[in-house]
């Protein structure tokens, strides 16, 4: 599955524009349009029957034609405007949203994300009111002490809770 996830997204990835595509197929066949053309007036030039010269003149007239659309296309192309297909969209889409995941993630996991946080001053509201008992309870003019600190720690925390009970356990 992810392998031909993969192999679809090289191939959408290594196609060619279509004005592009446009645009070499008209170069490939003027060309071989004036190819065509010197070659028959070459053979006009050496042959001695009537018809194999005639053909040979119709021959240089329809590749002067083809010539001239070719050059006609290129003129035309620069208005041309490639358009990218509603799926390549959403898939370039996606791929940016799986990168910001990606992103937020490694940021969260590697505690850069809670740095970042602290530094642009997004602390969450328990967080705050926790430090403020903190300090309180180091302030000798405040009545708050060690217990309420941790009473309060244990009341916002699960985590925290949870660990101390099991310090509580181990004590006893």
């Amino acid at each position: 599955m992810i392998r031909s996830l993969l192999f679809l997204l090289l191939v959408a990835l290594a196609a060619c524009s279509p004005s592009r595509q446009i645009a070499v197929s008209a170069t490939d066949a003027q060309a071989r349009a004036g190819t065509i053309a010197r070659l028959a007036t070459h053979i006009g030039s050496v042959s001695t029957q009537p018809d194999v010269v005639a053909d040979a003149a119709t021959i240089v007239i329809e590749a002067q034609k083809i010539e001239h659309a070719a050059a006609s296309i290129h003129e035309a192309l620069p208005g041309v405007e490639d358009q990218t297909p509603w799926w390549a969209s959403l898939l370039g889409w996606g791929f940016a949203a799986v990168i910001v995941v990606a992103v937020v993630v490694l940021l969260w996991q590697t505690g850069i994300g809670q740095a970042l946080r602290a530094a642009v001053g997004l602390i969450p509201r328990a967080k705050r009111t926790e430090a403020a008992l903190a300090v309180a309870t180091l302030d000798p003019a405040q009545t708050e002490n060690v217990r309420e600190w941790i009473s309060a720690k244990r009341a916002v925390d699960p985590l925290f809770d949870s660990a101390f009970r099991a310090q509580q356990e181990k004590r006893t």
